[in-house]
């Protein structure tokens, strides 16, 4: 359909703060994404992925275009071992396959088992964390080098992640990333491990890294940033960290991940290629890769997630749908066919005139019919009864199934199964004269 506007005429009628607010910043032309839907994504409690799951995301994203993807953590069990190495042996046209470790060498043993050729080392480096583990700054540091130079001596590449980084002291900070770089790290990753870090915060941090600890080493490593979403921060923090130079940002998909989820792929890679960043993400299979991923998650979106979600390109208001048909970029700040969408319009309460004869001429357009004013005018006031009129009650009921069916979903083990689990394990260790035994021999 032809539109109201030009682009000649869009270009004068649209101020692009962005574009004016970044001509300073000497962006990148394009990264990579690091996606962790496999390995963090599956941290989110009560989900649990079958290998042929985790095999066809893995293969969904190689196929759109993400360029490393961790599928696990070998060293935690040997059934997550066998999962990975099956994983590794898939063919992938273009993506990096990564396992994680922390910086022991039965960690690394595990990676190496299941035939992996690049290796994510981790550790919490902030000072709760050094105190909780009973660490101090140099053994931390030496553990780092010793792990590094096992990794790489068994032919590994090896990427560095400095977990909980974001609220470590400085100091040790650029220490820990200097070890990693000079042990030949691939990347190395600042993470924002329980989500405190502000788009203000993020670029004082990704600046200092970048100008005392990489500048001055002379060296081209790359920096990665993972984040998480506990104050809704994720996405805006990782698009903060590319603007500031990370070139790896760590994403999940449908931003899935432990307590609120971390930054999620569709809306990371959507902001960058707006603000003319390329990430090699194909846009249009994201609501194929969203849907499928959710499926196998069993955690359903809400309708108001950005680029995905059921109402992301969907309007009722017939102020809004007027102004769309006079051209989408009213009130649409992307068309919905770069991510692979088409919009939507409702009709009820706060249709309008314009928004219904659209719709008389779209639904029934092969009737070719000259409807009256006045008639439509008839048509509006009774598609707005229609919709003011639908029960509430008939609504709510509906509402309470849902949620006593997602709070199913997400119980995991109850407390009822573990405990009946713990007492048939701990049963020789109880005395005789205890309550539990007592009760259980009655």
């Amino acid at each position: 359909m032809s539109y109201k506007f030009s682009k000649e005429e869009l270009r004068e009628l649209l101020v692009d703060y962005n574009e004016i607010s970044l001509r300073d910043y000497d962006l990148p032309k394009k990264i990579e994404i690091w996606d962790e839907t496999l390995r963090d994504g599956e941290q989110s409690p009560t989900v649990y992925l079958t290998l042929e799951e985790k095999i066809h995301l893995a293969k969904l994203m190689d196929e759109i275009g993400v360029k490393l993807i961790a599928v696990g953590f070998p060293a935690v069990s040997d059934s997550e071992k066998r999962i990975v190495k099956t994983i590794v042996n898939e063919n992938f046209n273009s993506s990096t396959i990564l396992g994680i470790a922390r910086p022991r060498k039965d960690d690394i043993d595990a990676c190496i088992d299941t035939d992996l050729k690049e290796i994510v080392i981790f550790m919490p480096i902030s000072a709760i964390f050094r105190k909780t583990l009973q660490q101090k700054e140099e053994q931390q540091l030496e553990q780092i080098r010793t792990a590094m130079l096992y990794a790489k001596d068994n032919g590994l590449k090896v990427n560095w992640v400095s977990e909980d980084g974001t609220r470590c002291d400085f100091e040790h900070l650029k220490n820990v990333f200097s070890i990693a770089i000079e042990y030949g790290a691939e990347r190395i990753v600042l993470g924002d491990t329980v989500g405190v870090l502000t788009p203000q915060s993020t670029s004082y941090l990704i600046k200092r890294i970048r100008e005392e600890i990489v500048n001055p080493l002379k060296t081209k490593t790359p920096i990665g940033i993972h984040t998480h979403n506990d104050f809704g921060l994720a996405v805006a923090n990782t698009i903060t960290g590319v603007i500031e130079g990370c070139q790896y940002p760590h994403t999940c998909i449908n931003g899935y991940g432990e307590r609120a989820g971390n930054a999620a792929l569709d809306e990371v890679a959507t902001i960058l290629e707006r603000l003319g960043i390329k990430t090699g993400i194909d846009l249009t299979r994201m609501p194929e890769l969203s849907h499928v991923c959710e499926k196998y998650f069993g955690k359903p979106l809400s309708q108001y997630k950005p680029i995905v979600g059921d109402n992301a390109f969907s309007h009722e208001s017939g102020l809004h749908i007027a102004a769309i048909l006079a051209h989408p970029l009213t009130y649409e700040p992307i068309n919905p066919h770069m991510v692979g969408r088409r919009r939507k319009f409702y009709y009820g309460k706060f249709s309008g005139t314009k928004s219904i004869t659209y719709a008389i001429h779209d639904k029934i357009k092969v009737l070719d019919l000259d409807i009256p004013e006045e008639i439509i005018r008839k048509i509006v006031t009774e598609v707005k009864m229609k919709h003011e009129t639908t029960s509430k009650e008939e609504l709510r009921k509906s509402f309470n199934i849902v949620k006593r069916e997602l709070e199913k979903m997400s119980e995991g083990v109850s407390d009822k199964d573990f405990f009946e689990i713990v007492n048939r394990y701990a049963q020789p260790y109880i005395p005789e004269d205890h309550p539990v035994k007592l009760k259980n021999n009655k």
